[in-house]
């Protein structure tokens, strides 16, 4: 979870992810009870980062058949 990090997870931990070859990367925005989704590597660089809300439901590449409720990620 991000609270004060957020912005080293996105312009730090991103980056080093991606290069890793690491195929989405979602960070938990605790204090806007958001996550930030970022997949389509490309060339070591994630080329998508799509901001999902409360109301939203997430799915991992890796297990598209598991959905996640975002709210249901906070406490």
């Amino acid at each position: 979870m991000a609270d004060t990090t957020l912005e080293t997870d996105r312009k730090r931990k991103a980056p080093a992810y991606a290069k890793a070859g690491i195929p989405d990367y979602w960070i938990l925005d605790v204090n806007r009870r958001q996550v930030y989704v970022f997949h389509e590597l490309v060339g070591g660089n994630y080329r998508q980062e799509t901001v999902f809300n409360e109301d939203g439901i997430l799915s991992m590449l890796a297990f598209p058949e598991i959905e996640v409720q975002v709210g249901r990620l906070f406490p």
